[in-house]
């Protein structure tokens, strides 16, 4: 049998000793320090979490301040230009060329415009009715001809 111990040994000899109990003290010390480090951790994120909020906040009310702002640097663009298009309207230059300025419209002339032929004293050739086929350009060559 000894020599079956020799081969096999006792397992129950092999187990580790347990380690003797910690005194309640130091567990409660233990567990107070890990408590105080979670608690630390807690009120860390707790406040970066608060100061994310507020800054989202700020940027909220920043940017419905900037959209207010373009909303009305739109509505004084709009009114500039039309300013311009009044500053630059034709009867407005006018009435300022007469006024300020003292001009005056010239005369308007009136010209007639005579066809060549009655200011030559050519008499006009009446034309005729369309014609088709070769005959038609013969008739539009003939009074170019005369």
């Amino acid at each position: 049998m000894q020599a079956a111990r020799q081969i096999i040994p006792d397992i129950s000899l092999e187990f580790a000793r347990p380690k003797p109990k910690e005194t309640t003290r130091d567990r409660k010390r233990f567990s107070f320090s890990n408590f105080m480090l979670v608690l630390s951790f807690l009120v860390l994120a707790a406040f970066t979490h608060v100061y994310q909020q507020a800054l989202v906040s700020q940027n909220g009310i920043e940017i419905a301040r900037l959209k207010a702002q373009i909303k009305e640097e739109a509505r004084v663009g709009k009114d500039l230009k039309t300013q311009v298009m009044l500053l630059k309207s034709p009867s407005r230059l006018e009435r300022i060329a007469k006024a300020e300025l003292g001009m005056v419209k010239p005369d308007v002339v009136k010209y007639i415009v005579l066809p060549a032929e009655i200011a030559a004293g050519i008499k006009p050739v009446k034309l005729r009715k369309p014609e088709k086929g070769p005959n038609a350009v013969l008739a539009k060559i003939n009074p170019l001809v005369r």
